[in-house]
């Protein structure tokens, strides 16, 4: 586990990103099992539009996965 300072990444292949026609970027988070008896979590479900702090990241990172996708 990661200390505080730490950051640690999420694999790429969790992640899913789309940009909708009205630029909105949504980022899902593909749960990940930590357990048989706990059973599986709801995905994580984020928005960023253009203003938020996470926006421009986010979008390049859309913009990357299409260029060599």
């Amino acid at each position: 586990m990661a200390s505080a300072g730490e950051s640690v990444g999420i694999p790429d292949e969790r992640i899913a990103i789309e940009r909708r026609a009205d630029g909105t970027v949504v980022v899902r988070v593909r749960s990940e099992l930590t357990g048989s008896d706990v059973g599986s979590l709801p995905d994580a479900v984020f928005s960023f539009r253009n203003g938020d702090p996470q926006y421009s990241y986010w979008l390049r990172r859309f913009n990357d996965r299409r260029q060599t996708g």
